[in-house]
Parts: structure tokens; sequence; C-alpha cells
């Protein structure tokens, strides 16, 4: 876990702690509605939101070098 937090806070300087979680959990609970609000899939949903939303942020990265 240390590792994602790195790579998200060297990936995205300006974007803080507080923001990147929110953009993770706003794309969890879209996943958790996506399967049609069925419980018991909150950490499954949680890391996957993590990876989308620090591949997300690598290409925009990317695309500013």
């Amino acid at each position: 876990m240390r590792l994602r937090r790195k790579q998200a806070a060297t990936i995205a300087p300006t974007l803080d702690g507080e923001e990147l979680r929110h953009q993770i959990a706003k794309k969890a609970y879209e996943r958790y509605l996506d399967r049609g609000q069925l419980d018991g899939y909150d950490l499954d949903d949680w890391l996957e939101a993590e990876q989308l939303i620090l591949a997300e942020l690598g290409a925009e990265a990317g695309e500013m070098d």
C-alpha cells in the first residue's frame, strides 16, 4: 500500500491526499452502483477504484511531459 501512496504523490504532486481519497471514494461508489448496490465488495471496489484513478493520473502526467 505504501508504494501506491508514494506513486500518487509522485504522479500528481498538485493533488493532495484528501482530494485523491475523494476521487477514489467516488469511483468506488460508482462501482458499487454499477453492480446493483450489492453489499460485501467494498474493499474490492476501493482497490479497483484506486488502480483506475492512479492509472488516470499517470496518463495525465504522461501527457504533461
